[in-house]
């Protein structure tokens, strides 16, 4: 699974073709915002995750990978009209 990391201002992507997270530090009080969405459909969101500890970049990283290969077993993905690449 190609993991692609990109920089967008303040926040990072990261994408395995698919699905995309961003990762989005909070300005107050420390910690980031987790986005996992379909890849090329900012409104598809499947899943928001709100980390409000001071993580280290590897640690947040790290996180997002973990978000991004999560699977949903109980969920039909089909609806989401996933274009394979």
């Amino acid at each position: 699974m190609f993991k692609n990391i990109t920089k967008d201002g303040s926040d990072t992507l990261i994408s395995d073709g698919k699905f995309q997270v961003r990762i989005t530090p909070k300005i107050y009080g420390g910690g980031f915002t987790l986005t996992k969405i379909v890849e090329d459909q900012p409104l598809e969101i499947i899943e928001i995750r709100d980390i409000r500890l001071p993580l280290s970049e590897k640690e947040i990283l790290k996180e997002a990978k973990t978000l991004l290969k999560q699977c949903y077993d109980s969920v039909d993905v089909s609806h989401y009209n996933i274009q394979t690449v």
